[in-house]
């Protein structure tokens, strides 16, 4: 098949997700061997086969068709790394892995998904690759997410949520629920947003002087129009005598009357200090998400802000002093 085909090809089988496993077994002086594939499958209930392929201008062959026995783990989502390790060549993938010898002496990593003990039953001829089927003698699952392959990348498997169709507005009475949709964005806003709120009153802040310093961060210098425009949307566009106190605190200064306002080096600092509070709040609620999940969240809420109107005139990119 000429080169461009079977790249073609590849991408082809890309499309149907597999799991990602690593296959281990030791070689004829007893040393660990582990590759990771994602070729496994099953076979047979009764009696219990499963099967994979290896690549035959493997490093590992020799060891896998000789031993006799393999193991077959089913990675969970945070193992993404240690796939990767055993996906390498010529390096030692055991180094700083916690394993032990299996029932049938193969090693056994400590962190799977699933766990699956064989001895190897059949080898047959695939093309570029060789088939090993083997009998499942003893097999283990555990209640974790699996790493998935697809495309050409990582994926993950999340459930789908289940089909409400319950009313989440009565219009009628005037109620709704904890589904509505804008309650849900509304809340987790006033929430998210707590934090920082309380940073600023520590500082001796408040919301529309750190939101007058990130608009002049983004974009300055700015009239006290242009300040209020941008920030009228949020319901915290500072009043003309704020600004004024602002100058009095050496947080911003008036480049002059035609040009507006920019940040003064206090300003500065104090938006800086409560910006990297608020990131540090989100890295926290980050841990509880799987990258995929906060790639999917943001991009909703992109969709949201793009279909409810584009009046919001914040050029949210952060100028080049």
């Amino acid at each position: 098949m000429p080169q461009d085909d079977q790249r073609n090809f590849r991408n082809a089988l890309g499309s149907f997700a597999t799991g990602v496993t690593i296959a281990t077994t030791k070689d004829g002086d007893g040393n660990p061997i582990g590759v990771t594939a994602s070729s496994f499958n099953s076979v047979s209930v009764d009696p219990p086969l499963v099967l994979w392929s290896l690549a035959k201008n493997s490093h590992s062959r020799a060891a896998f068709c000789q031993s006799g026995h393999f193991a077959v783990h089913v990675l969970s989502a945070s193992q993404e790394n240690l796939s990767n390790r055993f996906a390498r060549s010529g390096e030692d993938k055991f180094s700083d892995v916690a394993w032990s010898p299996g029932k049938l002496d193969s090693p056994v990593l400590d962190e799977h998904a699933a766990l699956f003990q064989c001895r190897t039953r059949h080898q047959y001829e695939g093309g570029d690759h060789i088939i090993l089927v083997g009998e499942v003698v003893e097999y283990e699952t555990r209640e974790e997410a699996p790493l998935l392959f697809h495309g050409g990348s990582y994926a993950e498997r999340r459930p789908r949520p289940k089909n409400d169709s319950g009313e989440t507005v009565d219009t009628e009475h005037g109620r709704f629920t904890d589904d509505f949709l804008f309650y849900l964005i509304s809340r987790a806003h006033f929430q998210t947003s707590r934090p920082t709120r309380e940073k600023l009153a520590e500082l001796g802040s408040s919301m529309e002087e750190y939101l007058t310093l990130a608009v002049l961060s983004m974009e300055a210098p700015l009239t006290r129009n242009e300040i209020g425009q941008r920030l009228n949307h949020t319901g915290h566009a500072p009043a003309p005598r704020l600004l004024d106190y602002m100058t009095r605190k050496k947080l911003i200064r008036e480049v002059d009357r035609v040009k507006g306002f920019d940040l003064e080096e206090e300003g500065r600092k104090l938006f800086v200090e409560t910006l990297a509070f608020g990131k540090a709040f989100e890295a926290d609620l980050a841990d509880h998400f799987t990258a995929a999940e906060l790639a999917e969240t943001k991009q909703v809420l992109r969709r949201i802000i793009e279909l409810s109107g584009e009046d919001v005139p914040i050029n949210w990119r952060a100028r080049e002093d």
